[in-house]
């Protein structure tokens, strides 16, 4: 076995071709193509970003293998570096791959000047440990043998050593420890100690002060390990998870407030300026106007159903979460989505992550500070390879040729090649050509335009009606579907109807997608969308020529 550290070239390096993270690709742009498609992006932007500002962590060196066929060498382990790299030095490799992103790369090297790209320090070896390397390190922590993550408490004990911001679960946890000889993690999770004790009332109530660990005694310590132990015995008791049982900051006060009231604790520092009674006393006791929390009936549920979805579908996670008796308003950026094993941009999950069981996180915040959470629950899903069928060729296209045979030149209307010249790239641009990144603005276009000339031509509906109908794409498409449906029940039966909302499920994706650079929608679901929505096109059409001619 050959091994040995070198600065190599950076030009001298090419991506591996068979990298597992995407299909294998036929050059190196096609490479790069690929690797950018599936990792996504924004994620590799932000590793650009964090290589030229920061340069490669010395503990994570690429490992290369050098080709003696090609002589070059050829990257195993660090691909989406060796990648961010190439397209710092030349982002010019990113004209037919992504615009946007080069343009963002560009921008980047103009507003300071960052670490050297043009070499590399790499470990150089043969195949065989190439391939080792590899296993061990995306083998996760495969029994020890491979790198550990920082649980929830090593990541906070971190930030507090590092920039000494002590947190009150870390405080909690590591002198639960101390005084009692306990791991109080064994009995609560340590974000759901966070979001117990880190909530602005009971740490009041309790007298504790994240910034005066003097405040935490042995007395209190003890005092909120029984309110943990009482935690437990409650979900326990309503065999409910305590996520679920406490998902609110309200919940949380309601059920510990009275315990800590009962434990007499007091601010023993002021003991004169107490009052047992008293508004002040009682930090439950708050009215409308004084509070800036949400309103306790602002209520979130997330989907019961079980979440099977393939790996190259998109995802929007919003329409799993559920807002009811809402009084007060919803605000969207207090809400946050997060799966670190998913591609997940704008509560979108981006096509092509890897198959498997995931759980993820929903967090609505107390404020824009995001200190305290008000409500937070999981949602499993379950990704699985979808399996291509052995009996018939899957159609390349999104859009059939049979809807390309059936109505182009044949529309008897004005302006009639717009429409059909939409037709014609939908059924003749492959869903992975050269242009194929463009389907998802024609696609949008087309059902736009479909919806419109049936509301006028057919429907006769006036411009305002159709503007109103038109504030998003979702709302016109399923306003004209359902008046199909109600005139056609027998063609429109069920199962028809079932697809056409699936379908519609999706425009807000599709519409996101064209608006902002970052969300993605493949081409597998737009496909989806149109065989879900080909019995109305199909209806639109037919209506528009036979209303045209008669």
């Amino acid at each position: 076995m050959t091994r040995f550290y070198e600065e190599v070239d950076i030009d001298n390096i090419i991506n591996y071709a068979e990298n597992p993270r995407h299909e294998v690709g036929v050059n190196e742009i096609d490479v790069l193509k690929k690797l950018v498609e599936r990792v996504g992006s924004t994620y590799m932007y932000n590793l650009a970003k964090d290589i030229y500002e920061n340069g490669i962590l010395g503990s994570n060196l690429p490992v290369l293998v050098y080709d003696t066929e090609i002589e070059k060498y050829i990257v195993y382990e660090g691909n989406r570096r060796i990648a961010s790299l190439k397209m710092l030095k030349n982002p010019s490799i990113l004209d037919n791959i992504d615009k946007v992103f080069k343009q963002r790369i560009e921008k980047l090297k103009k507003s300071s000047p960052g670490v050297d790209i043009n070499k590399i320090y790499c470990l150089v070896t043969d195949e065989k440990e190439a391939f080792f390397i590899m296993e061990r390190v995306h083998s996760g922590e495969d029994q020890g043998r491979g790198l550990k993550k920082w649980s929830a408490k090593e990541k906070q004990a971190f930030i507090n050593r590092q920039k000494n911001k002590p947190t009150v679960e870390l405080i909690i946890s590591e002198l639960t420890e101390k005084y009692l000889h306990e791991n109080v993690q064994s009995k609560m999770p340590f974000t759901t100690i966070q979001r117990f004790f880190n909530n602005r009332d009971v740490k009041k109530a309790l007298a504790i002060d994240v910034n005066d660990k003097s405040t935490f005694t042995k007395e209190k310590i003890q005092i909120i390990n029984n309110l943990i132990e009482r935690s437990a015995i409650e979900g326990e008791k309503r065999q409910v998870p305590l996520t679920r049982l406490f998902n609110k900051a309200r919940d949380v006060e309601n059920f510990l407030l009275p315990l800590i009231i009962n434990e007499n604790i007091g601010d023993k520092r002021n003991p004169g300026n107490r009052k047992s009674t008293t508004e002040e006393d009682n930090p439950k006791i708050k009215t409308d106007t004084e509070s800036d929390e949400p309103s306790s009936s602002l209520k979130f549920k997330l989907t019961n159903e079980n979440l099977n979805y393939f790996t190259n579908q998109t995802l929007h996670l919003k329409e799993k979460l559920e807002i009811i008796d809402e009084e007060k308003e919803f605000k969207s950026e207090l809400l946050e989505i997060e799966c670190r094993d998913l591609n997940i941009v704008n509560g979108i999950i981006q096509p092509n992550n890897h198959p498997g069981e995931y759980f993820i996180t929903f967090k609505y915040y107390m404020d824009k500070s995001k200190e305290q959470i008000y409500w937070q629950d999981d949602l499993k899903l379950i990704l699985k390879l979808r399996k291509p069928s052995v009996s018939i060729e899957p159609s390349k296209t999104v859009l059939s040729k049979k809807f390309l045979e059936k109505y182009y030149n044949q529309l008897p209307i004005e302006n009639s090649e717009k429409i059909e010249s939409l037709i014609l790239f939908l059924t003749s641009e492959a869903k992975n050509s050269r242009y194929s990144f463009f389907i998802n603005i024609v696609s949008r276009m087309f059902l736009e335009y479909s919806f419109r000339l049936y509301a006028r031509k057919v429907m006769k509906d006036d411009n305002k009606t159709i503007e109103d109908k038109s504030q998003s794409l979702k709302g016109l498409i399923d306003s004209y579907c359902n008046k199909i449906e109600h005139a056609n029940p027998r063609t429109f039966v069920k199962h028809i109807v079932k697809g056409r909302k699936e379908a519609t499920n999706k425009v807000d994706i599709l519409q996101k997608s064209v608006h902002y650079f970052d969300v993605s929608i493949s081409n597998d679901d737009i496909q989806v969308m149109f065989n879900n929505l080909s019995p109305y096109l199909e209806h639109i059409y037919d209506s528009i020529i036979k209303e045209t001619l008669t």
